[in-house]
């Protein structure tokens, strides 16, 4: 088992959106013997809750050195149990000392990890990591582990223009909007887009507000369990301190406005 994760790779693929290198690929022991690498403790790691945990780390910027990004370019990551979900290159790739930082854990098979909460598994081999989470306010869906790859991909709207809201939509909306792409489009789409395979479609063929009074579905993202019981239900909790009422009243708005934009592919 350890010999078969000690061979695990790390895929990066650019293809048609940089005239450099277009595919690397990381194996774990690269990235464990890696110059840059370094230890980096998270205080309160959201993949083991209560925990602190100890990382080698190289910085995410490291993998994609020497590469020229169109500005506008999204970067799309994908786990090996289907959670997957796009963020923007200024975000994983900062580099500005006064904003978080983006790291890869690597697990060493002679060091293995604790196995996730509610999991069987680690969050290895690799798993993305935040110094300072809270200064750019990184969300819990943006610390995916077991990730398998990194693909550029074009600009958000290029990609998945039926999950945006319309051009007249008020600032609610679009608040709500920002907020639906960093927590939920990890696991849900909207009119069948979007990279994940994890949760239900929220608004195809029935929006979630459709079938969910406001109540229900202000309870259901706060603690899912408590709405209904789902022994495999891989939906997170987000108490008021990862997500404020603000903020879930703002998604609730966006998600009423897609019930009027409905559309499949």
């Amino acid at each position: 088992m350890l010999q078969a994760q000690s061979e695990a790779n790390l895929t990066l693929d650019a293809t048609g959106y940089t005239t450099s290198a277009k595919k690397r690929v990381f194996s774990r022991s690269e990235l464990l013997n890696h110059p840059n690498r370094k230890m980096l403790k998270i205080p309160s790691d959201p993949s083991y809750p209560g925990q602190s945990m100890e990382y080698v780390v190289v910085p995410v910027t490291e993998l994609f050195r020497g590469l020229d990004l169109p500005p506008d370019a999204v970067i799309e990551f994908k786990c090996t149990d289907g959670f997957a979900a796009t963020i923007s290159q200024s975000r994983i790739l900062n580099e500005d000392s006064h904003r978080s930082t983006a790291y890869i854990a690597i697990e060493d098979p002679n060091k293995p990890w604790p196995s996730v909460k509610g999991g069987k598994s680690t969050a290895g081999p690799f798993y993305l990591v935040w110094d300072h989470p809270e200064v750019s306010a990184i969300t819990q869906e943006e610390w995916p582990f077991q990730l398998a790859s990194f693909t550029v991909k074009g600009s958000l709207k290029s990609i998945y223009p039926a999950i945006f809201p319309a051009t007249n939509a008020t600032s609610t909306v679009v608040r709500g909007f920002r907020v639906f792409t960093q927590n939920c489009f990890p696991c849900h789409t909207v009119n069948q887009q979007g990279p994940a395979q994890v949760g239900p479609d929220l608004n195809v063929p029935m929006n979630i507000t459709e079938y969910f009074e406001a109540k229900a579905l202000r309870a259901l993202v706060r603690n899912p369990q408590k709405v209904r019981y789902f022994p495999n239900s891989r939906m997170s909790k987000f108490p008021e301190t990862v997500l404020p009422n603000s903020e879930l009243e703002d998604l609730i708005a966006y998600l009423t406005h897609m019930a009027g934009r409905k559309s499949t592919p």
